[in-house]
C-alpha cells in the first residue's frame, strides 16, 4: 500500500510539472508603467477609468466607427480626454485592436511588433493576435524586437482602456514605427490594410499634441492640425510638422493609421474633446496637448468605386435572411418554403456567390458568374451549395448554423479585357480562360491577400484555373473583369 501511494504522488507530481510547465511556456510583456502613467493597484485603476467613461457626447449613428485617436500622457493629465473616445466601444464586441504608435525613444526605419503570447496589466493579461502578426513579419519591414516596445508607454497606456470598455475578450496587433519617412509609410498602409479590412477591427492612434508651449500658443497650433484631421486633409500632416505648423509626436502613427482606413473606405474624422495639462496642474506657461477624436467609415462608398450602389439596405438584409433561412430549412430536413417577392430588382437575374465562414475560417464558396435565374433563387441555390457541395469542405452540419456567418458577392456580368493593365486590384474580381480550363477570383481576394497584381494573376492561373502560373501573360489566355457588391451579416 505504502509503495502504491509514492506511485500516485510521483504521478501528481509530474502532472503539476508537466501544467507548470504549460503554464510557464507563455511568453508575456509585462507592464512596464504601472504605477507612473496609470495605477498598479487594478481596483483603483478600473475605477478611475470607470469615472473617465462617464463623459461622452453624442455622435452621428449613421456612420461605422472604425478608429480613434487618443493621447497617451499620464491618466490624471490626459485619461478625461481618452474617455470620451473609448467611452464609443463600450461594451462593444471587437475581435483585435491595433494599436499604432510611434516610438519617443527609438528612431528606426521598419515596424516593430510583438510576437510574444501576451500584455500584461494590472486588470490582467490581453492576448496578442499572433496569427495576424505572422503575417505581417514576412512583409518587408516588420520586425520583432522586446527591448524597443518595453521602453514604449504610448501603446502600453491604451490596453487598461480597451479592458474596460471592450465586451468579451479580444486581441491586439501592437505595431510601432520609428521615422516620419511618408513613402515608407505608404508602403505599410498598404500591407496592413488587407488584415484591418478582413477582421472585425478598431484602429486606435496614439498621440498627444503640442509640446511645451504657452497655453495661447499650444491652443492656436493644436486647433489647426485639428481642423486639418477633421477636414480629411491627413495626407498634409508630416508636411505641416516638418514646417512647424503644429505638433504631434505620434504624427507618423496617426498619418499610417489613416492611410490603412482610407484605403479600406473613406472616412469621416470628428473631435470628441481637446485638453491640454494646464487643466490639471493649472500651470499655463508649459503645456501638452491633448485631442480624443473618432474615426467612422462610410459604408456607402469605396475609394476603389465610386459606382452607385446595387443594392439598398433593405435588399441586401432580405437576400442575407433568406441565405439564413434556406440553411436553417435544408440542414434540419424540412421542405424549404416558397419564396415571396415581389422587388423588382431581387427578380433580376444576376451572378451571384455565396461565401461561409465559421469563426472568421472560410468554409464553403460557391456561386455561379453568369447570370442564370432570379437573384433570390440564385442566393438560395448557391448557399445550399456553398453548405453542401464545395469539395474542399465536409457538409456544413445545422449544429454549425449558430457559428457561420453568411457572406453574398452580387456580382455584374464579365466583360473581357485587353489585358492584365486593365485590371484594377480591389475593384475587379478576374476570371482568366485558356481552352477549357477557366478559374475565377473574387474582388476581395486582392484584399484579403495583399497580393500583387502579378502574384494575383499566377495564383490565379496556377490554383484556380490549372494553368501555369505564366499563363495570363500568353496572347491566347483571355481575362475579364466583373465587379461584386459584397456584404455580410456582419454588417447589421
Amino acid at each position: 500500500m505504502q509503495i502504491l501511494r509514492n506511485k500516485n504522488c510521483r504521478c501528481l507530481a509530474l502532472t503539476v510539472l508537466f501544467y507548470s510547465t504549460l503554464a510557464v511556456s507563455a511568453t508575456i510583456r509585462s507592464p512596464q508603467f504601472a504605477g507612473s502613467f496609470y495605477p498598479s493597484d487594478p481596483e483603483k485603476l478600473k475605477v478611475q477609468i470607470t469615472g473617465f467613461l462617464k463623459q461622452n457626447k453624442e455622435t452621428d449613428g449613421t456612420l461605422q466607427l472604425c478608429g480613434l485617436i487618443v493621447p497617451h500622457a499620464g491618466y490624471i493629465y490626459s485619461g478625461k480626454t481618452s474617455g470620451f473616445a473609448y467611452s464609443l466601444l463600450k461594451d462593444r464586441k471587437i475581435d483585435t485592436v491595433f494599436l499604432i504608435g510611434r516610438s519617443h525613444s527609438a528612431k528606426f526605419l521598419g515596424i516593430v511588433t510583438d510576437d510574444r503570447d501576451f500584455w500584461r496589466t494590472p486588470m490582467g493579461d490581453v492576448q496578442v493576435d499572433k496569427k495576424i502578426v505572422s503575417d505581417i513579419l514576412v512583409k518587408p519591414g516588420f520586425r520583432v524586437d522586446y527591448d524597443i516596445l518595453d521602453n514604449e508607454h504610448s501603446l502600453e497606456v491604451q490596453v487598461p482602456f480597451l479592458q474596460c470598455v471592450i465586451k468579451g475578450n479580444f486581441r491586439i496587433v501592437p505595431v510601432l514605427m520609428g521615422c516620419e519617412n511618408e513613402t515608407e509609410l505608404d508602403l505599410y498602409a498598404k500591407y496592413l490594410a488587407p488584415f484591418v479590412k478582413k477582421t472585425n477591427s478598431i484602429i486606435v492612434l496614439s498621440t498627444d499634441l503640442s509640446h511645451y508651449h504657452s497655453d495661447e500658443i499650444a491652443r492656436r497650433m493644436d486647433s489647426r492640425v485639428i481642423s486639418i484631421l477633421e477636414e480629411g486633409k491627413f495626407l498634409n500632416l508630416l508636411d505641416g510638422m516638418k514646417k512647424g505648423e503644429y505638433e504631434l509626436c505620434g504624427g507618423s502613427a496617426v498619418y499610417m493609421g489613416l492611410k490603412i482606413l482610407s484605403e479600406i473606405s473613406t472616412i469621416k474624422i470628428r473631435m470628441l474633446d481637446y485638453s491640454n495639462s494646464a487643466d490639471t496642474t493649472k500651470d499655463k506657461s508649459r503645456v501638452v496637448g491633448y485631442v480624443s477624436m473618432a474615426i467612422y467609415r462610410d459604408t456607402g462608398k469605396s475609394p476603389e468605386t465610386r459606382e452607385k450602389k446595387m443594392l439598398n439596405k433593405l435588399q441586401r438584409q432580405t437576400l442575407l435572411k433568406i441565405a439564413r433561412e434556406t440553411l436553417q430549412y435544408h440542414l434540419s430536413g424540412k421542405k424549404l418554403p416558397e419564396l415571396t417577392i415581389d422587388d423588382p430588382v431581387l427578380l433580376e437575374k444576376r451572378g451571384v456567390f455565396v461565401t461561409l465562414r465559421k469563426k472568421g475560417e472560410l468554409r464553403g464558396c460557391i456561386g455561379t458568374l453568369l447570370p442564370q435565374e432570379p437573384l433570390v433563387k440564385a442566393v438560395r441555390s448557391m448557399a445550399i451549395q456553398s453548405a453542401t457541395a464545395d469539395p474542399r469542405f465536409p457538409s456544413v452540419s445545422f449544429d454549425e448554423l449558430k457559428d457561420i456567418e453568411i457572406e453574398i458577392s452580387v456580382l455584374t456580368v464579365p466583360v473581357k479585357v485587353s489585358g492584365p493593365d486593365d485590371i484594377v486590384l480591389g475593384r475587379d474580381g478576374v476570371i482568366v480562360k485558356k481552352g477549357f480550363r477557366q478559374g475565377v477570383f473574387l474582388p476581395q481576394v486582392a484584399d484579403e491577400t495583399g497580393w500583387t497584381k502579378e502574384q494575383f494573376l499566377s495564383a490565379l492561373c496556377a490554383h484556380k484555373a490549372g494553368l501555369e502560373p505564366d499563363a495570363w501573360k500568353k496572347p491566347d489566355t483571355e481575362l475579364y473583369t466583373f465587379q461584386a457588391e459584397v456584404f455580410s451579416e456582419h454588417n447589421f
